[in-house]
C-alpha cells in the first residue's frame, strides 16, 4: 500500500483541482481550436472546425474520465485480467480466449479499417486517447490503477473492436452454443431443425374441430444419453439469468397526438459504476448529435 499512501504520488493526487473554468491545454496532435464546454451535468459539448479534430478529442475528454474502465473492458474481453488481479481470474480468461474473442474482434476491425470516414473516426479517436495516456505522469493515474498498481497501456484500434465485441457478448445473453451443440450431435440436423426451428411456419396450432385428437402418439424408444456435467472437460463460467432481456415496443401514428409513430428501446443493461454510458455532445462540419458513447468506441449511438 506504499505507493497508494504516497503523499506525492498516491490517491492525494487524485483531488480534484477545483474550478478549470476557461482552461487552454495545448494538445499535440490537435490541427486546429477545439472548444469544449461542459454544462451543470458535466456533459462535454465539443465544437470543432474538423471531423478529425472531434473524433481526436472525443477520445481525449472520455480517456480523462473513464480511462480505467475503458481499459479494465477491453482486458476482460481479451483475456487478460488475471495479467492485473491474479490467478482469481485465469478461468474468466480462458474462457474468453475460447470462444475467440480476439479473433472475432480483428476480423470486425478489417471491416471497419476498409471504410475510409469509419478509419478516419477510429484513428483519431484512438490518437486522441494516446495523446491523454501520454500526458499523465503516475501521480496522476486514476485511482484504479493505483490501487491495482500497474500503468495504463497506449490504446489501439482494435481495443476499440474488442469493447465492442464485449458488448455484443454482454448483449448475447440468450446464447446456448454449447448446448444446441451437443443437441445437434445427439439428435441430427433434420430433428434439430423441427425441434428448434429458425421460425414457426404457423403463429397458433390449427386444430379442425374442437376436441378432435384423432392421431398415433409418437413412439419414443429411449432417451438419450446424458453426460454428468462432472465430466465434462471444460465448464462454463456462470450464465447470465435467463430471466432478464431486452426489449423494443411501437406505437402507430395513428394513436400519437403528432400522428407519427413513437419507437422505444430498453436494453436491460447490467449495473456498473461508473455506468457503462458516457453522455457527450459532438459538434463539426458534418456532425451536430448528442446522446450515449460507449466509453472506448468513438461516435454517439
Amino acid at each position: 500500500m506504499g505507493k497508494f499512501l504516497d503523499p506525492f504520488q498516491g490517491f492525494w493526487q487524485n483531488a480534484e483541482s477545483g474550478n478549470e473554468e476557461d482552461t487552454v491545454i495545448e494538445i499535440p496532435g490537435l490541427n486546429g481550436e477545439v472548444s469544449v464546454y461542459f454544462d451543470s451535468l458535466q456533459i462535454p459539448h465539443v465544437f470543432s472546425s474538423t471531423e478529425e479534430d472531434l473524433y481526436f478529442t472525443q477520445g481525449y475528454i472520455t480517456a480523462r474520465h473513464r480511462l480505467w474502465q475503458m481499459e479494465f473492458q477491453t482486458h476482460a474481453a481479451a483475456g487478460r485480467i488475471s495479467e492485473i488481479i491474479g490467478e482469481a481470474a485465469l478461468d474468466f480468461d480462458r474462457y474468453n480466449r475460447r470462444i475467440g474473442m480476439v479473433y472475432a474482434a480483428e476480423n470486425s476491425l478489417k471491416s471497419i479499417e476498409d471504410d475510409p470516414t469509419a478509419k478516419m473516426v477510429i484513428d483519431n479517436y484512438t490518437n486522441g486517447i494516446n495523446a491523454y495516456i501520454k500526458s499523465l505522469k503516475p501521480k496522476d493515474y486514476p485511482l484504479e490503477y493505483k490501487l491495482l498498481n500497474y500503468e495504463p497501456e497506449l490504446w489501439t484500434n482494435l481495443k476499440s473492436a474488442l469493447l465492442l465485441k464485449y458488448m455484443s457478448k454482454t448483449l448475447n445473453i440468450s446464447e446456448k452454443d454449447m448446448e444446441m451443440t451437443n443437441a445437434l450431435s445427439v439428435f441430427g440436423k433434420d430433428m434439430l431443425d423441427v425441434l428448434y426451428p429458425d421460425y414457426e411456419k404457423v403463429g397458433d396450432p390449427i386444430v379442425d374441430k374442437t376436441g378432435d385428437w384423432n392421431f398415433d402418439p409418437i413412439r419414443i424408444d429411449s432417451v438419450p444419453f446424458a453426460l454428468p456435467l462432472e465430466l465434462i472437460a471444460l465448464h462454463r463460467p456462470e450464465k447470465p439469468s435467463p430471466d432478464v432481456g431486452s426489449n423494443n415496443w411501437a406505437v402507430s401514428g395513428s394513436k400519437t397526438s403528432t400522428g407519427y409513430p413513437m419507437l422505444s428501446n430498453d436494453p436491460h443493461l447490467t449495473l456498473s459504476l461508473p455506468s457503462i454510458w458516457y453522455i457527450m455532445h459532438l459538434n463539426g462540419p458534418n456532425t451536430n448529435a448528442m446522446g450515449a458513447t460507449l466509453p472506448g468506441a468513438p461516435s454517439i449511438i
